[in-house]
């Protein structure tokens, strides 16, 4: 039976605690056991607290496997089987099969495994935190924080890193050269294997940028302005978490419709499914998800395969398979309803595991060609930590005040442990701890969560399961946690704000063009609707969306939304010093605008060279035929400093209302305090002693 939610909600409006630039992780506990379980907390063997930590568990698991089976589509999918498939067999077939084979491979007998082995330490080790919380404070209530994949910084270290470093390895010019001498084979292990290999330690970078967040995660908050960071995850979260998904439940909508419906009644609805008396409900997740599987195994995505290349649905290739299977037969299906597929998968991986062994620490050998990659890993990593504040606050708002500092180091161990193990994934702190908390769970539902996952991970089966549950069926799953990372940015930042987070939606729906339909990719092949005689055939689109779509759009989004907010604010001051460090900062690092990057026009037998030229300044990698503007864009930064000057200037002698500050000087960062008058400071601490007095 359907019911819509009767439970008091958590009150999220409670007292914040006041943070440091630097949280001492050992003081913050004050005394309290180190190697402590606490058994008077979490219900039975402190483990289960009754039908609250059945629904929380549902619901972080199902999160989990939606993230898991979403990215896992991305990268074997059309990354692997379309762009690198349809780049590689134009040298050789047997190069673009081994490239496939071999990374599929490393996918599901390392990367998998070494998530497994993230996912364990990090829900036990938040499990152990709630009950160390529980003891500190003498109460019964309190929630773990939820944990898992990293989701948006899964979707930019695919797109910005995976999917260069596979491009790079393809082109390198010592894998040509192999190949040509006879071995294409040979030549596809080590294109497979070194991109791996790249993947893993720009995650093991990124897990210690996390860790990093410690020192700099509230510097960082001071610094920019609160609707900055959150247009980072809003961005990724509309792109790739609802967006893409969407594109997909469109295709597909007798298998994928329903279930969206069932999210949306469900998460926004609040409507619920009662299992008889029994006070426990069937998780809204497993209901999306399993309608879907039913669905889709039903035949609602069975289509002729003629009519599937009619209707341009895909092109009967190989490079196709991640989408409809089974072209060799006169009707073809999706990804997770093939029955071909999914036996195929069983026998290959079930029970092959590589993370032990020699495996361990097998991907940590590109340290020394990280500079590529790093401007990537460190805003992942930023972005990473930035969530895991957010995370935090969330759970001191819901009553749960966990350290920050720490939370931000084991998020960082979590990521570097599953590095070593051979992950290329980042893990994090979830946002959704008031709804656990709303249900009534403790501590058992993370737990019982890790040492699921750690068992399903290690066994091999995710190979299978992967090609058993449809593709729609997490994504409308994600299309909810997309929605709802929408909503929390507009609900935790003033409406004046809101203009500049949609801004943030810009630089990674361009970084989504660029990935699917950019005219250099080589899946994208003959006229594109943007060309022109100019620019390499590029036009004026397509070099807006290589500007602000590289490194996943994240840099442009962070800084330019920083900026947009100073002028929102008329903090002239903060915008000139920020578009200074700008220019300075792209002028030697190509960040904000990452248009250094190495992209895959210009290479290959069939693609359109660029011709715009490499610049002279910079510290960066560049190549000799990429297309690079960046000089432009230290051009803009610096008159643009010019520009916030001049109207500091205007400002400074009353032609320019006084900047907009929220609070008082409290509330915003060193440079903004700068530009108040005195007459305006004089005032806040006056009313900060009259509210003291009172």
């Amino acid at each position: 039976m359907a019911t819509t939610h009767s439970r008091e909600e958590i009150n999220l409006s409670q007292e914040r605690p006041a943070r440091n630039y630097f949280e001492n992780p050992v003081a913050w506990w004050k005394g309290t056991p180190i190697f402590l379980w606490n058994w008077n907390y979490g219900g039975f063997l402190g483990l289960w607290s009754g039908v609250g930590e059945m629904e929380a568990l549902g619901e972080l698991f199902f999160d989990n496997l939606a993230s898991l089976l979403s990215i896992t589509g991305l990268i074997l999918g059309f990354f692997l089987n379309v762009l690198i498939y349809f780049a590689a067999i134009e040298f050789d077939i047997e190069y673009a099969e081994t490239i496939k084979a071999v990374y599929t491979k490393y996918y599901y007998e390392r990367c998998i495994p070494g998530v497994g082995f993230a996912l364990m330490f990090g829900n036990l080790y938040y499990g152990y935190m709630a009950g160390r919380l529980a003891y500190k404070e003498n109460r019964d209530d309190v929630t773990a924080q939820p944990y898992g994949i990293n989701t948006t910084g899964a979707f930019i270290t695919l797109g910005a890193i995976n999917l260069t470093a596979l491009f790079n390895e393809l082109y390198k010019e010592k894998n040509l050269d192999k190949g040509f001498g006879g071995d294409w084979r040979g030549a596809g292990q080590d294109v497979a294997e070194n991109a791996w290999e790249i993947a893993v330690t720009a995650t093991f970078i990124t897990g210690l940028m996390e860790v990093g967040g410690c020192f700099l995660g509230e510097f960082i908050r001071k610094v920019f302005p609160s609707p900055a960071i959150y247009s980072c995850l809003t961005g990724v979260g509309f792109s790739y978490l609802f967006f893409s998904p969407m594109l997909s439940i469109m295709a597909e909508p007798i298998m994928c419709y329903l279930p969206l419906l069932v999210v949306f009644i469900g998460f926004f609805g609040n409507v619920i499914y009662r299992i008889g008396n029994t006070g426990y409900t069937f998780p809204i997740a497993i209901f999306s998800i399993g309608l879907s599987v039913v669905l889709g195994w039903a035949g609602g995505c069975k289509h002729k395969r003629d009519s599937i290349i009619m209707y341009n649905y895909g092109d009967g290739s190989p490079g196709s398979k991640n989408i409809y299977q089974d072209f060799t037969n006169k009707w073809t299906t999706c990804t997770g309803t093939s029955e071909h597929d999914a036996k195929y998968a069983y026998r290959e991986y079930a029970g092959e595991i590589g993370a032990f062994g020699d495996g361990i620490g097998a991907g940590l050998k590109k340290f020394g060609d990280m500079r590529a990659y790093i401007s990537t890993a460190i805003v992942v990593g930023v972005v990473s930590f930035a969530g895991t504040m957010s995370c935090v606050e969330s759970a001191a708002a819901a009553g749960d005040d966990y350290p920050m500092a720490e939370t931000m180091i084991i998020d960082g161990i979590g990521t570097m442990i599953g590095a070593i193990f051979g992950s290329f994934y980042s893990t994090t702190v979830y946002i959704g701890h008031p709804i656990h908390k709303n249900l009534g769970a403790k501590r058992g539902y993370s737990i019982i969560n890790g040492a699921i996952y750690f068992v399903l991970l290690m066994s091999g089966l995710f190979a299978s399961l992967y090609q058993t549950i449809p593709g729609c069926a997490s994504g409308a799953l994600l299309v909810f946690v997309g929605l709802l990372i929408c909503r929390q940015a507009c609900e935790d930042n003033p409406p004046r704000y809101w203009p500049a987070i949609f801004f943030g939606l810009f630089p990674t729906l361009c970084n989504f063009l660029k990935l699917y339909v950019d005219p250099g990719s080589p899946i994208v092949q003959g006229p594109s609707w943007w060309d022109s005689a100019d620019a390499g055939n590029w036009g004026a689109v397509g070099m807006g969306i290589e500007m602000a779509g590289q490194g996943g759009g994240l840099w442009v989004t962070l800084f330019f939304t920083a900026i947009f907010c100073y002028c929102i604010d008329r903090k002239f001051l903060s915008a000139a010093v920020t578009s200074a460090a700008m220019c300075i900062l792209q002028s030697l690092l190509s960040i904000p605008v990452l248009f250094n990057a190495e992209t895959s026009s210009g290479k290959g037998p069939k693609s359109h060279p660029p011709y715009m030229g490499p610049e002279k300044v910079g510290l960066y990698p560049k190549k000799p035929k990429d297309t690079n503007f960046s000089w432009m864009w230290s051009v803009a930064f610096a008159l643009a400093t010019g520009f916030f000057l001049f109207h500091l200037g205007l400002q400074k002698i009353g032609f320019i209302d006084p900047p907009i500050i929220d609070g008082g000087p409290d509330d915003t960062t060193a440079i903004a305090e700068a530009e108040l008058p005195e007459s305006t400071k004089l005032d806040y601490v006056n009313k900060e002693m009259d509210e003291e007095d009172a």
